[in-house]
Protein backbone atom coordinates (compact mmCIF):
# COMPACT_ATOMS: atom_id res chain seq x y z
CA UNK A 1 0.00 0.00 0.00
CA UNK A 2 2.86 2.39 0.74
CA UNK A 3 5.10 1.33 -2.16
CA UNK A 4 4.79 4.75 -3.81
CA UNK A 5 6.07 6.60 -0.76
CA UNK A 6 9.65 7.78 -0.57
CA UNK A 7 11.97 6.27 2.04
CA UNK A 8 11.99 8.00 5.40
CA UNK A 9 14.99 8.36 7.72
CA UNK A 10 14.86 8.86 11.45
CA UNK A 11 17.41 11.51 12.44
CA UNK A 12 17.46 12.46 16.09
CA UNK A 13 13.97 11.07 16.62
CA UNK A 14 12.44 13.13 13.80
CA UNK A 15 11.48 11.60 10.48
CA UNK A 16 12.83 13.15 7.29
CA UNK A 17 12.00 12.14 3.72
CA UNK A 18 14.85 10.82 1.58
CA UNK A 19 14.69 13.73 -0.86
CA UNK A 20 15.37 16.19 1.96
CA UNK A 21 18.42 14.22 3.12
CA UNK A 22 19.67 14.07 -0.48
CA UNK A 23 19.09 17.80 -0.98
CA UNK A 24 21.15 18.71 2.08
CA UNK A 25 23.88 16.30 0.95
CA UNK A 26 23.89 17.96 -2.49
CA UNK A 27 24.17 21.42 -0.95
CA UNK A 28 27.11 20.53 1.25
CA UNK A 29 28.68 18.50 -1.56
CA UNK A 30 28.56 21.49 -3.92
CA UNK A 31 30.12 23.68 -1.24
CA UNK A 32 32.88 21.11 -0.75
CA UNK A 33 33.52 20.91 -4.51
CA UNK A 34 33.73 24.71 -4.68
CA UNK A 35 36.21 24.73 -1.79
CA UNK A 36 38.38 22.17 -3.58
CA UNK A 37 38.23 24.22 -6.78
CA UNK A 38 39.28 27.37 -4.91
CA UNK A 39 42.24 25.57 -3.30
CA UNK A 40 43.30 24.12 -6.66
CA UNK A 41 42.82 27.57 -8.29
CA UNK A 42 40.35 26.17 -10.82
CA UNK A 43 37.53 28.44 -9.66
CA UNK A 44 38.36 31.33 -12.04
CA UNK A 45 37.99 28.91 -14.97
CA UNK A 46 34.44 27.91 -14.03
CA UNK A 47 32.06 29.93 -16.20
CA UNK A 48 29.19 30.74 -15.63
CA UNK A 49 29.39 30.08 -11.91
CA UNK A 50 25.70 30.79 -11.36
CA UNK A 51 24.89 27.72 -13.45
CA UNK A 52 27.88 25.48 -12.77
CA UNK A 53 27.70 25.20 -8.98
CA UNK A 54 23.93 24.64 -8.77
CA UNK A 55 24.34 21.99 -11.50
CA UNK A 56 27.01 20.30 -9.38
CA UNK A 57 24.65 20.41 -6.39
CA UNK A 58 21.85 18.83 -8.42
CA UNK A 59 24.24 16.18 -9.73
CA UNK A 60 25.38 15.27 -6.21
CA UNK A 61 21.76 15.25 -5.00
CA UNK A 62 20.63 12.87 -7.74
CA UNK A 63 23.71 10.69 -7.37
CA UNK A 64 23.07 10.37 -3.63
CA UNK A 65 19.49 9.33 -4.28
CA UNK A 66 20.52 6.80 -6.90
CA UNK A 67 23.24 5.26 -4.74
CA UNK A 68 21.33 5.00 -1.47
CA UNK A 69 17.58 4.98 -2.13
CA UNK A 70 16.93 2.98 -5.30
CA UNK A 71 16.31 -0.71 -5.26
Amino acid sequence: MATGCSPVWSIGGAYFPAWLVCMVTGLFGALAVRSVFVVLRWDPWIRPRALAYPAMGIFITLLTYLLFFTQ
